[in-house]
Formats: C-alpha cells, structure tokens, sequence
C-alpha cells in the first residue's frame, strides 16, 4: 500500500469551531448513518465496543460503522473527503463525514470504491487525529492518506472508525461531546428504529448492531395507518400534514411524536417530543407518531429549534396535531369513551356546574386516573357514595402532586394497577404540566389581584406599610424569578441600620477610620426608611450577588419630584458609603408606584430612551453598581403577564374574585373601611 500526504481544502473556520456544533453525539452519528443512505447502501453495520475498564468513564471504548454503498475511490478522495464546505454535496456544507470528531478525538476512514479513471478498485485508508491541529487551521495541516490498486472485483465499502472518546477524557466535557445515552446497549437498537422506521420496516435497509440485524416484528404491531390532512398557516398558505401511526412492541406505554424531512433524498427524524393524548390510555400500548410535511424543512430544524415558526403559528399547528392525534386515538378506545361520557354526567364529576381545574392539563389527568380507579374498584358502577369524598380528594391531589399517596395509602391499588399509575405519570410528564399550569395560574391569578389592589376602587383605600408591603414582601418573584427564596429582607427599616447589617454579617468586612469604610448612622440619608429592601444570596449569570431596594408608594399617591429626589438619595447614599463592596455586587432600587406625575413622566421617558434595550432603566451609578428603575404597577404587572403567557399559552384558570381572595388569604390585614369596598367590587 503507497502513502502520500495530503491537505484538507477548506476555507472555514478551524475543525473544532465547523465540525463539532450538533446537538448530541448522536445526532453527529446520524450524520455518519445519513451518508450511508445517501451512498445507497443496503447493509449499515454499527459495531460498539463496550467495555468495563476502571480508566473508561464511558461503558464504550470505540463506534464503527460499516456500509455497502458506492464507497469513495482513491481518484475522487480528495475531492470528496477532504474538500470541506464546497459544493460537493448538492445540499449541505459537505461536513457530515467529520461529525464523527464530535465524538472521538480519533477518526478511520477505510473505503473500497471503484474508479472509473483506472478502470479498477482501490482502497484507501486515512485517519486524522484533532490534536494534530489544535493550534493550527487546517488547510495548514498535512495528514498522511494510504492507497493501494486492486486486482478483480471487490465489494465497495466505506468504514468510519471512532476512537479516543471525548467522553473518557479526563477533562471538564462540553455537553454537546458526551455519549448519548441512545448509544448504551440498551437503548441503541430502539433508538436507530426510532430515527429510521421508515427503512426498517419497508427493509430497504438492512441495520445490523454487534452482529444482530433488525427486523420489523421486533419493534412493530401489525401495519402502520395513515392519515393526511390539510393544514392551513397563519399567512393563509396551505401544507399537507402526513400522519403515520406505529403500534410499537414495547412495554414503554407512552406516545412519541417525531417530526421527519426530508434530508437530500432520505427520511431523516428532526425532532421528537412525548406526547400526551387527551383519548390515551396506557393499555393501548406504546404508539410511534411520525409527521412529514413540506413545511417541516431541514432548514426549519437546522438548529432543531421549532420557535423559529413564531409562537402564534407553534400554537396554531401544535393544536392541529393535537386535534388529529386525538381523533385517532379516540376511535382506538371506545371504552375509554364510554367512561368519559358516564364520569362527566356523574354527580360528583368534580367540573360540574361550571367549575374548572386550574388547568386543561389537571382535568386530562383527572380523567386518566379516574379511569384507572375504574378499572380497578368499579367506582361508578357499584354507585358507591365513596367518589363523594374521592373525586374532589383526587383533584386536590394532583394540584399538589400527591397522588401517590392518595393511591398507595387510601385506595391500596394493586402492584398491576399501581405499575399502570407509573407508566401515566412517569411516561407522559403530564404531573409536571398540572404542577407548572398550577403555578402559572397562581401567579396570574395573584397579578389580576395586584391590578385590582392598585388600580381598583379597593386603590383609594388600601394602606402602603401595613398592607401594600405585606402583601408584595410575600410575593419577590414580581421582581424577578431568582428572588424566590430570598434569604434576608427588611421592611421599613433605617437604610443606614441595614447596610451596617449587610456588611457585617453577609460580606464580613472590618471597616476601620483608616480605610474610610465604617458607616457612621448620623450621616445624611442614612435615616432614611425604606419600603422593601432585600439581599439575594443566590449568583446571578454574571456571578454577582444583588441586592435590591423596593419604594413602593400607596396607590393614591402619584410618584413625583420628590419621590424620583428619594430615591436618588437612596442611591447616593448607597454609592458614596465605601463600607459596602464595589466589587461582584450589583444595587438594584426600584420607585414603584400607580401612576407618575407629569414632571415624573417627562423625567422617565427621556431617560427611557437613553436605554431601550434595558426597561424602566431610570439611572446608572458609575462609583458603583447601581441600577435605578422607576416604573408604574401597571408596567411591572404587564410584563410578569408577558412572561407567563410565554411559558403557558392559554391556561384555563380558575377565576376567583378580589373579595374571595382578599378574605381568604390575607383576612388579618382587613380594615373596615376596605371591607365596605369589597363589598362593592364585583
């Protein structure tokens, strides 16, 4: 065999930066099993070497794979391998062949092609080690490439070797070069039919793991059914949506929804998510979802990221796919609709009357466990008065995320029913959904009450410390999500008694006359009391603590000259005491009231547009880090809405009035003269 050097013609950026940007290692193996397909093999061999050797941290020591397509020749090599980011490849940048380095440091290419030019086969064989050029670009680098003529016919090959994996390294790991866990020996037979069911069960492809090669009947029940719709855009465009549904052999008992495109000639499986249907339950098995349409482009999931769509058009098809997934699995389970029509007329159905779970994902889940009750203890059929007390003790169970409990403790569910039970939540996710559709409500539920408190005829009324506050100093994630669980506050307290605390106690300085850091309480603006003063323990992503300064004024008082002088007082006082640090600290003060003054106004929106991309911004200290936002309720409430709206589109909350919620929860903090106006609120 003859060796020669050769370099990598590019003119893209270093290996590293091109080559090695995909999700996961095994969406980069996927690139290598692409190839094969494209080369119209008809046998793909993955060999996965696992082992158990105390100096692997990884149980795999090298992934090969193996196909019988056309194979490269030694003429066209250097064209076709070693050519990166070129037209070489009718669709793509040419860089498939190399996602193999997103895995290993090392990499074999051993290929058997015919070559027209010769008139013969020839083998080549080449390997390229990331540590040859980690200082060095490529088209700088030499790798040796050996080849050899062959005498006769042979069987074309190409061969992908992976050595020295990234995962066994004994350095901190990018998350993006760690071993998949779809490559374990468990898992990777399931997950290649998972990416490629369409070649698995038309055997246009022959896959063979370690040896063994998979067949349809191992992962499929009868014939797959198809459905096409129409589907109609936000712009009015229409696509056609092509639905087929795998009844797959497996004890999984969930629902996979995976979206395919079209990869330059092959089905290729962009992104897939678990998927709970409204119509399943987990005795009819476990079902593969796989859904094609020209709008599902490879450009769209080049980054697998399905918000590039906009949220408006993501809601819009998601309730699409919910609405045919449902009606499919509806047809399948009669029985479960039978149940359905019998609990929803049952007295002590807990949505009767117009009542509504605090969210569409809690009443879906209260349907599928009342279901499995029913299949157990015939609840409905005996009339026993028990779903009485049951039904409403199960909803409240699963708002709060007990429902174990409530079936291990209270109904002693069989082992059969109890795995059942595991399967549903474990499976489907649907008990994380209730508990953040249970939050969210929460939260909006509490910005409806917080627009009432402070726009609302109860406005006139309410009291600025020993209500307004009480009531926020419960509820800091207004401000922001990391001040959940804030460790120290302070309401209504001397600023000056707090920043000697703050030092002494949390960034355990030694203030001395020498260093001019003690804080002497009798300097000006020391006196001063403050609304809500908080300090977050917890680092932010600039690894900084915070601290923050709420002013929040009484709903009738307008901020004005005077509170915009106030808190500017704060801030100076803040920044010219040098007994608190300067360094990985960040000052927060925020003025929040209902409305501003006119002269406020003007003062804000001017300095508004010094700082568009940074709401509310009102001031920037520079001796220090100090941030001064100057804001109506209005405004803060409006984006806590936003941002729930974003994380949970159109949940169904359970509306409860201002006097209800006033009453319930914070009954202590009511006066007579705010009950008089309760009454008068509807």
């Amino acid at each position: 065999m003859k060796s020669t050097t050769k370099k990598i013609t590019t003119n893209t950026r270093v290996i590293k930066d091109l080559l090695t940007k995909y999700k996961d290692t095994f969406q980069a193996f996927r690139e290598l099993i692409n190839n094969s397909l494209q080369a119209k093999a008809k046998n793909i061999e993955i060999n996965i070497e696992y082992v158990n050797e105390a100096n692997i941290k990884a149980p795999i020591k090298s992934i090969e794979i193996k196909d019988d397509g056309f194979g490269v020749p030694y003429s066209e090599f250097e064209n076709r391998v070693l050519e990166i980011g070129t037209t070489v490849k009718p669709s793509g940048q040419g860089i498939g062949r190399f996602s193999s380095l997103q895995i290993g440091e090392l990499m074999h290419i051993d290929t058997v092609g015919y070559d027209s030019e010769e008139k013969q086969f020839s083998q080549t064989k080449f390997s390229i080690d990331t540590l040859d050029f980690n200082d060095a670009q490529l088209e700088d680098t030499e790798f040796k490439v050996d080849y050899e003529y062959l005498d006769g016919e042979h069987n074309p090959y190409y061969k992908v070797t992976i050595e020295q994996l990234h995962h066994n390294k004994q350095e901190k790991l990018a998350k993006r070069n760690r071993i998949h866990e779809n490559f374990l020996k468990p898992n990777i037979n399931q997950a290649i039919f998972e990416h490629y069911p369409f070649e698995i069960f038309h055997d246009t492809v022959n896959f063979i793991i370690n040896g063994k090669t998979l067949k349809r009947e191992h992962f499929v029940i009868d014939k797959p059914s198809k459905k096409s719709i129409e589907y109609t855009d936000k712009k009015g465009k229409t696509h056609n949506l092509n639905f087929y549904f795998y009844n797959i052999n497996s004890t999984l008992n969930k629902v996979k929804v995976f979206f395919q495109t079209d990869n330059a000639g092959l089905k290729s499986v962009a992104h897939e998510y678990t998927y709970s249907s409204d119509w399943y339950t987990p005795d009819l098995g476990t079902w593969f979802i796989y859904i094609e349409s020209p709008m599902l482009n490879t450009d769209l999931f080049r980054n697998l990221d399905l918000e590039t769509l906009g949220e408006a058009e993501i809601n819009n098809l998601k309730n699409t796919i919910k609405d045919t997934v449902n009606d499919f699995f509806k047809a399948k389970n009669k029985r479960f609709d039978k149940f359905l029509k019998d609990l929803e007329k049952d007295r002590y159905y807990p949505y009767q009357n117009n009542e509504h779970p605090a969210s569409k994902s809690q009443e879906v889940l209260f349907k599928k466990v009342a279901y499995l009750l029913e299949d157990e203890h015939k609840l409905i059929q005996k009339d026993d008065k028990i779903r009485n007390f049951l039904y409403p003790l199960l909803d409240k169970a699963i708002g709060n995320g007990n429902i174990e409990y409530i079936f291990k403790k209270v109904l002693k569910l069989s082992e059969e029913s109890l795995e059942k039970f595991h399967n549903l939540l474990e499976k489907t996710d649907l008990e994380d959904v209730v508990h953040f559709a249970s939050v969210v409500a929460e939260k909006t539920e509490f910005l409806e009450f917080l627009h009432e408190l402070t726009y609302g005829e109860i406005s006139k009324h309410i009291k600025e410390r020993s209500q307004l506050h009480k009531i926020v100093e419960d509820q800091l994630w207004l401000f922001g999500e990391n001040y959940n669980g804030t460790p120290k506050l302070w309401s209504d307290k001397k600023i000056g008694n707090i920043l000697k605390e703050l030092r002494e106690k949390y960034f355990e300085y030694k203030p001395t006359n020498e260093d001019e850091n003690l804080i002497e309480l009798d300097e000006r603006g020391l006196n001063d009391i403050t609304d809500l003063f908080f300090f977050n323990e917890k680092i932010t992503d600039s690894n900084e603590k915070e601290i923050m300064v709420v002013e929040l004024k009484s709903p009738k008082c307008a901020i004005s000259k005077k509170e915009l002088n106030q808190i500017d007082e704060y801030a100076f006082t803040i920044e010219q005491h040098s007994g608190l640090p300067n360094e990985k600290v960040k000052y927060k003060l925020i003025l929040i009231s209902s409305r501003l003054t006119k002269y406020a106004k003007s003062q804000v929106n001017s300095r508004r547009l010094n700082s568009p991309d940074n709401p509310f911004l009102y001031d920037r200290k520079t001796e220090k880090n100090i941030e001064v936002y100057v804001m109506e309720w209005s405004e803060l409430i409006e984006q806590n809405n936003r941002k729930l709206s974003y994380l949970a589109n159109k949940l169904n909350i359970k509306d409860k009035s201002v006097k209800k919620k006033f009453e319930k929860e914070y009954a202590e903090l009511i006066d007579e003269k705010i009950s008089a106006q309760l009454r008068l609120v509807k």
